[in-house]
């Protein structure tokens, strides 16, 4: 049972007296979050999805667990699920250096490895954001804006010599799945993970294209919500180019029960702190997932943050408990990843 609204408190009921959360509605009023979905999942079957709030703001539609919001860096954790299969199947290897699978990068990373990719370590320089100007609509780089990067980037350190959270590693990894797969990302995604698993309603972001449910993304400026500023989602594809909804969320955290996408010790691996080459083990990721325990529960999955949504998919391994949320506010407005843990903490065990 998922459990009702009191006092505009979210109660929880967890098998026994209902627990109540000290996330109110006026604490997310005075976070400025327009709408918030979430969904708790323990031993892959649903026990609790919500929305509160507003999924738009102008047309006062409400928030709730069918809601399609951005998920952002989420993102990631399917983009490595999906080089993993590529890696099974040996048509590529996670030693492999990208410029054996891929032409036109910079000569700067023709030794960065596919591993390196996927855990940070590549060392490659942050791709610099376009300045964006107040009569756009979109910002961000623009897909030729990427591609020239790709061929002309710098390295900030020697491949595998630290970890540097970076976005645009992940682009080179979409490149890499559509290199090798010879499908672009979306077919090979849905082919591969979101039809096998019945998520229908996620897929890769557009402006254009008509997505039943779609919340709104919000900014808070000046004392009052606006509409946020958009990103070109083809540039954002593999590292944060994804919506979905906390009801599909959960049909993939049940996947990761069974070896329906990958075998057991490919999640074993990727669930995995990553090392540096000097051997030093890498305190907060894995391979596509974040990698921190809390509490002394082992810990994974991902946390997302761009312009008007900020998202959290945390998975206790050991509990067999996940929780996603999502909400169309910036991520400055509030601790995502605390709400999930502190929603998490009621269902464990010990």
């Amino acid at each position: 049972m998922c459990g009702r609204r009191r006092r505009q408190n979210l109660q929880l009921t967890t098998g026994g007296e209902p627990k109540k959360l000290t996330y109110t509605f006026e604490k997310m009023s005075a976070r400025h979050i327009p709408g918030l979905s979430f969904a708790v999942v323990r031993n892959g079957k649903i026990i609790c999805a919500k929305g509160y709030g507003m999924a738009n703001l102008e047309l006062s539609v409400p928030a709730t667990e069918k809601a399609n919001y951005s998920i952002a860096s989420i993102t990631k954790i399917f983009t490595a699920t999906a080089v993993m299969m590529l890696v099974e199947e040996g048509k590529l290897a996670l030693e492999d250096p990208i410029s054996k699978h891929l032409t036109g990068i910079s000569p700067a990373g023709k030794s960065v490895t596919v591993r390196q990719l996927l855990s940070h370590t590549s060392g490659i320089a942050k791709y610099a954001d376009r300045p964006y100007v107040d009569s756009e609509e979109v910002y961000d780089g623009t897909l030729a804006d990427y591609e020239k990067w790709v061929a002309n980037f710098t390295l900030a350190s020697l491949p595998g010599e630290r970890w540097a959270y970076m976005d645009t590693g992940y682009f080179l990894l979409g490149r890499l799945i559509e290199k090798v797969s010879g499908k672009t990302y979306e077919q090979f995604l849905r082919e591969r993970i979101f039809a096998p698993l019945g998520m229908n309603d996620t897929r890769v972001e557009s402006h254009i294209d008509l997505i039943p449910n779609r919340a709104s993304g919000y900014s808070w400026l000046n004392g009052s919500f606006r509409n946020t500023r958009k990103k070109y989602p083809e540039t954002g594809f593999a590292f944060g180019g994804l919506v979905s909804t906390v009801l599909d969320m959960a049909k993939w955290d049940t996947a990761l029960n069974t070896e329906k996408l990958l075998k057991r010790p490919t999640w074993g691996q990727m669930w995995t702190n990553a090392k540096l080459n000097n051997g030093q083990t890498v305190a907060s990721y894995g391979l596509g997932f974040g990698v921190t325990p809390f509490r002394g529960h082992k810990r994974v999955g991902h946390t997302g943050g761009g312009p008007g949504f900020v998202t959290a998919y945390t998975r206790f391994v050991d509990d067999k408990i996940a929780v996603i949320l999502l909400a169309n506010a910036d991520q400055d407005e509030i601790k995502i990843g605390e709400m999930a843990n502190e929603i998490a903490s009621l269902y464990f065990t010990q």
